[in-house]
């Protein structure tokens, strides 16, 4: 059955989508450098209880909420091994504001990278055309984007750390090939352990999910 909420992707581009209630992204399900305090052990127990958890029960609702905390659980697991995303995400929302794109903030709390996209806008001629540098050898691009107005994207290394889509599918993130490797080895736990159960009850298996095969392109909605 794969992940409830709509996900394809290939073993090396894997990107987490949210919608844009709050603007950026959302940090709980996109990695993001900072080493975990739980140990390997800690953290296949909680692997495999989520997997027992996904085995033992019918309920849509819970298997949504199973297959989300497990979604936050691997980006703990990766975020040893990932690039610093928050930190590029600031230096971007620096970097358009020192072109003259400085929001005032309405009430929402923290101005997003997209407050500080719209006031650009008609202050900064060919954004598309710019490149902006960041610290740390990143850089930031504003493509047009097919529905209107710009997106955002964050190179690092080589990799498209983060990327702006739009409206309707918000922020995402490539993997690493670092962090592909971890995000293997957190699924293969975790579906060791879920067939397993399942082989012993004789039940129909869940499918391999799609970020575990060779698929063109990935969206998930957080």
């Amino acid at each position: 059955m794969g992940i409830s909420v709509s996900s394809t992707v290939n073993s090396a581009n894997t990107k987490y989508h949210m919608p844009l209630s709050s603007g950026g992204p959302d940090w709980s399900i996109i990695p993001s450098s900072g080493k975990s305090s739980k140990t390997k052990a800690e953290f296949t127990d909680e692997i495999k209880e989520l997997a027992r958890k996904a085995a033992n029960t019918t309920s849509k609702a819970e298997l949504e909420y199973i297959h989300r905390r497990r979604t936050e659980l691997c980006a703990e697991y990766m975020s040893d091994v990932s690039p610093d995303r928050k930190a590029l995400y600031q230096q971007a929302k620096n970097a358009l504001k020192g072109q003259g794109g400085n929001p005032k903030c309405h009430g929402s709390g923290e101005l997003t990278l997209l407050d500080f996209l719209e006031a650009a806008e008609g202050r900064i001629s060919n954004l598309a055309e710019k490149k902006f540098a960041l610290a740390g050898g990143g850089t930031l691009t504003c493509p047009i984007l097919t529905g209107g107005g710009h997106g955002a994207d964050i190179y690092c290394q080589g990799t498209k750390a983060l990327t702006y889509l739009g409206s309707g599918y918000g922020w995402a993130c490539e993997r690493t090939p670092a962090e592909r490797e971890k995000e293997r080895e957190f699924y293969g736990i975790y579906f060791n352990e879920y067939r397993s159960l399942k082989n012993g009850q004789g039940a129909e298996l869940e499918e391999l999910p799609d970020y575990l095969e060779e698929k063109p392109s990935f969206d998930m909605k957080a």
